[in-house]
């Protein structure tokens, strides 16, 4: 078992422990478990085609899981995650979802077997009992930049709001193309981490390897503008044959083993120690909430009933300002997201025009060629219309969401240090007007990714399929070929209406829902915070006016309780520093 596995088991028990206690947040607590459970973070493939990206993954795996050919292969994103046994799911444009054999794969993920993307094939996602997979790493293929079919750059480019960190394969023979070093460019934004390897080392000979290196280093560090850039040479063939024949040294001399050594490390360390630290703090965060109002009952109920009423008038009055301040904050998120939305209609209105404008030409162009063949004139232009109208949308709301996640991100973090704004100074009045220390821990961040925002566009989408009955409905089979060219110009900016309506409506929709979960995630954590120290005075308070045995039989049980949470927190202590110190 790997350490970082080790830590993460330990910090959930830990966490269910704490969900016992009766004074803890089990909605915060089950927050935290999630974040820790799901822990899903996106390695992605990317590069130019034939480079050998799909070998590097079956050599990572260990297993001639996705195919490999001569001719330019992935055509659609391949989305490899965990799972006890070998399951590979296709998802459709449309909706729909197949399960298919491995023999069956290449017939949906390449050129060959589904040009163009002709399938309408959105993904495929693949489960695989892989020790890289288990602790919650996706390894994604992409389709390659450069490649003769220029469909599979846009499915490359449209993917990169998912990257958590990628894996850019290059090779010795061809070095880097142009098409490579503006992908390269394009991605810097995106990347996080970025691990460089060059594959195919083999093609040269061992005394022009070093050459080989430096020129693509130069190449790299003159397109990402760093120096910082450190290039792994393997041959990925070499390394799947040592592994699939159990031969360690064929293994060694592929060079695998030392990245995988690199990688191993990012995963468990560097990605694996921000995870775990961030769920231990907000769990130490919930016990500052919880001991708060512990504290604010123990020490209130130590006082005489003359100065605690006062102090509790102190509190409701600073309170107000505080009150004030959220609706603040939620007026300006709220502004802000009307802002997301405007932006998003008038990109709607200028993609809507440009789209007619387009799709009147490209129809009366296809109608003169089409008009020419043999075929049914109506069937072809229909499929033609059907088809382009499609792609054009897909393609237009793909960068669409790009741009929203964006914004969404910025939107979220500046929301969340509003609140957790609010919840510092909450935590500091209460413990300065009722005479007490609390142990600080920093805010919890907000800690969504854009890629959190790109999934929640990214299902159930828009369902263009429908272009294609309305298109037929609208064609009857009996229009001579020039009434077929008319009818079928006059219903471009009709069909072109709806379907942008149908977008607008459906990214409205979702925004909104984000704006929703947006308020109840943060503001419950505000109404938590002042419910449990409103419930801890009214308790001292009717306590006070009760008789003094009451009064030291609570007092004895608010310092027991008190006890067992502190020591929670000590034990989270612990595990925080061993954290820190082993996964640095």
């Amino acid at each position: 078992m790997s350490i970082y596995k080790q830590f993460q088991q330990s910090l959930e028990q830990q966490l269910k422990n704490l969900a016992r206690f009766p004074e803890i947040s089990r909605t915060n607590i089950s927050f935290i478990l999630d974040k820790l459970r799901q822990n899903r973070f996106n390695l992605v493939m990317l590069g130019a085609f034939k480079r050998g990206k799909s070998t590097l993954i079956n050599a990572l795996l260990g297993e001639s899981l996705l195919p490999t050919a001569v001719i330019p292969l992935t055509s659609v994103v391949t989305i490899i995650g965990y799972g006890e046994k070998l399951r590979i799911d296709v998802l459709f444009h449309n909706g729909q979802r197949r399960q298919i054999a491995g023999s069956e794969l290449a017939a949906y993920i390449t050129e060959r077997g589904n040009p163009h993307n002709k399938k309408g094939v959105l993904e495929v996602d693949i489960a695989y009992p892989s020790a890289y997979l288990k602790d919650g790493v996706r390894i994604i293929d992409t389709p390659g930049v450069g490649s003769v079919y220029s469909h599979n750059t846009e499915v490359a480019y449209n993917y990169l709001p998912q990257v958590d960190a990628a894996i850019f394969v290059v090779t010795v023979d061809p070095p880097l193309s142009a098409s490579e070093e503006e992908f390269l460019k394009d991605i810097r934004e995106y990347v996080h981490k970025l691990f460089f390897v060059l594959n195919k080392i083999d093609y040269v000979a061992e005394a022009e390897r070093q050459e080989a290196l430096d020129f693509t280093r130069q190449v790299l560090t003159t397109s990402l503008g760093t120096d910082n850039l450190q290039i792994f040479p393997l041959t990925a063939k070499l390394a799947l044959e040592g592994k699939q024949a159990g031969q360690p040294k064929l293994l060694e001399e592929s060079l695998l083993p030392q990245f995988e050594d690199h990688l191993r490390t990012f995963l468990y360390q560097e990605k694996g120690r921000v995870l775990l630290i961030s769920c231990v703090t907000g769990a130490l965060k919930s016990i500052t909430d919880s001991t708060l109002a512990l504290k604010v009952e123990r020490h209130a109920s130590s006082m005489p009933l003359k100065e605690l009423e006062e102090k509790i008038g102190r509190f409701n009055l600073e309170l107000q300002g505080l009150e004030k301040e959220r609706e603040m904050s939620l007026l300006l998120l709220d502004g802000r997201m009307k802002g997301v939305i405007e932006e998003v209609n008038t990109d709607l209105e200028t993609f809507k025009n440009e789209t007619m404008t387009r799709l009147r030409r490209e129809v009366q162009e296809a109608f003169q060629q089409k008009l020419q063949a043999s075929g049914d004139l109506r069937q072809e232009m229909e499929k033609f219309l059907f088809g382009t109208l499609r792609n054009l949308f897909t393609l237009w709301r793909s960068s669409e969401i790009e741009k929203i996640t964006q914004n969404l991100a910025g939107v979220h973090q500046e929301f969340a240090d509003r609140i957790n704004s609010i919840l510092e100074r909450l935590t500091e009045l209460t413990a300065r007007i009722f005479d007490f220390s609390l142990r600080g821990f920093s805010a919890e961040t907000a800690l969504t990714e854009k890629s959190h925002f790109w999934f929640k566009f990214k299902e159930d989408p828009v369902g263009l399929e429908i272009i294609q009955i309305t298109i037929t409905s609208l064609l009857p089979r009996a229009l001579t070929k020039g009434m077929l060219l008319k009818k079928l110009l006059e219903n471009v900016d009709e069909l072109v209406d709806k379907h942008c309506g149908r977008l607008r409506y459906d990214f409205q929709n979702r925004l909104n829902d984000m704006a929703r979960e947006f308020r109840q995630t943060w503001l419950a954590k505000i109404d938590y915070t002042t419910d449990s120290i409103r419930q801890a005075l009214e308790r001292a308070l009717a306590q006070k006016k009760d008789n003094s045995q009451t009064v030291a039989t609570r007092l004895g049980e608010l310092d027991r309780r008190l006890e067992a949470i502190l020591q929670a927190e000590a034990a989270l202590l612990t595990l925080k520093e061993q954290i820190s110190a082993t996964l640095h």
